[in-house]
């Protein structure tokens, strides 16, 4: 059970290394290690904490006003599929809005990728399309020996837990 969302702090850092070391195949090339590693040093985020360790993360860039980029985001290996992740992606949304920022961008491994393994990256692109992202297209240059795949989320407000729309009868009284 996760006891916590926060925002991501430079000692969180060694916690998030520890995650991208769980996950090899999705973590497996150096130069994205580093990437990675110099992210949750660098940029605002949020951790998953559990027990006083970090099971999830995510890293965002701003690009434009309105933009923004889920540059990393990992959960342990032994704690995907429990909802950490969608946990996680609330407070980013939420700050996101509150910066009047209207859409949110995440590449991944296209399933068009030559080298992809069967199921290699199935999972991620089914989390993000079942949390409000729309794949938008691929860009087999972007990454060297990777085609990726662009996702995007329009952003908007949440309403609030227990919110019913009002009953309306036919005269238009509530």
């Amino acid at each position: 059970m996760v006891t916590e969302i926060r925002p991501l702090t430079v000692d969180d850092a060694e916690g998030c290394d520890a995650v991208v070391a769980s996950l090899p195949y999705h973590f497996g090339d150096p130069d994205g290690q580093r990437m990675c590693n110099a992210a949750v040093r660098e940029q605002d985020g949020f951790v998953a904490m559990d027990g006083g360790s970090v099971v999830g993360f995510v890293t965002l860039a701003r690009h434009y006003d309105r933009t923004a980029e889920i540059t990393w985001m990992a959960v342990r290996a032994d704690r995907r599929g429990g909802g950490i992740g969608s946990a996680l992606l609330r407070p980013l949304e939420d700050l996101l809005l509150r910066e009047g920022r209207t859409l949110l961008l995440v590449f991944t491994v296209s399933p068009a990728d030559p080298d992809e393994i069967p199921d290699g990256y199935n999972a991620t692109r089914a989390f993000y399309a079942a949390n409000g992202f729309v794949a938008a297209r691929d860009l087999p240059d972007l990454w060297p020996g990777d085609t990726a795949m662009l996702f995007v989320k329009p952003l908007a407000p949440r309403k609030p837990t227990g919110w019913r729309p009002p009953v309306v009868d036919l005269c238009g009284r509530a």
